[in-house]
């Protein structure tokens, strides 16, 4: 399966009205920043699609109900856990938050639509998917950070200088690849390089993003 924009015309109306998924960035204290949002192909054609209806129409209510930050965690998910965004969200969960986390979780992507297949596979689809107004939306929020940690995983902030390389967004950004976790501050908040929840690296990193996770949801307003 070549990567490309999700066929469905219901998933892709519910991103380009909510581009963002649990807790509204605003509202959130931890932003978790990715490439794109992975679904199976025939996902809007199974009775599961209500669950994701749920889930975008409110996602921490969806978390306090089911007591799961993601459908894809759902006993009843019917498509192959290995793929299309399982891994991520399994992963995530061994941070081990919990419901009561869930008006401070949000979770938003450099694309503002669904996706299929591997974006390794073919990064200039990725490129001719971003939407303008998508991400000068998102440099805007990020540059203008009060008080929220915004974690990203190195292939994303990569993707991020290209796009930058692209249109007049992301000044602030001067990443580049090393030994050492890239790191910023914006105002009383910051931007922290972390590893892809999609990758091997991630479980020993967990203690480290629980470190940081901790340091922000115990703040007050």
């Amino acid at each position: 399966m070549s990567f490309n924009k999700h066929p469905s015309r219901s998933l892709t109306t519910l991103f380009q009205e909510k581009p963002y998924q649990g807790q509204a960035p605003e509202k959130a204290r931890i932003i978790f920043l990715s490439s794109d949002a992975n679904y199976s192909e025939d996902i809007s054609n199974s009775s599961f699609f209500d669950r994701i209806l749920e889930y975008h129409a409110d996602g921490v209510c969806f978390w306090k109900t089911h007591g799961k930050h993601h459908p894809f965690l759902l006993n009843d998910y019917p498509f192959d856990k290995r793929k299309d965004g399982v891994v991520f969200h399994r992963n995530f969960s061994k941070l081990n938050l919990g419901s009561q986390d869930a008006s401070n979780i949000s979770f938003i992507e450099l694309l503002d639509v669904p996706t299929i297949g591997i974006k390794s596979k073919n990064k200039v689809k990725f490129m001719d998917l971003v939407s303008l107004s998508h991400i000068q939306y998102l440099d805007n929020f990020i540059e203008n950070n009060q008080g929220k940690l915004i974690l990203v995983p190195s292939g994303v902030l990569h993707d991020m200088m290209q796009i930058k390389k692209r249109y007049p967004v992301f000044k602030w950004l001067n990443y580049s690849k090393t030994n050492h976790k890239y790191q910023q501050r914006f105002s009383n908040g910051e931007l922290k390089e972390i590893c892809h929840f999609s990758s091997s690296q991630i479980h020993a990193f967990i203690p480290i993003l629980q470190e940081y996770i901790s340091q922000y949801r115990l703040r007050g307003d």
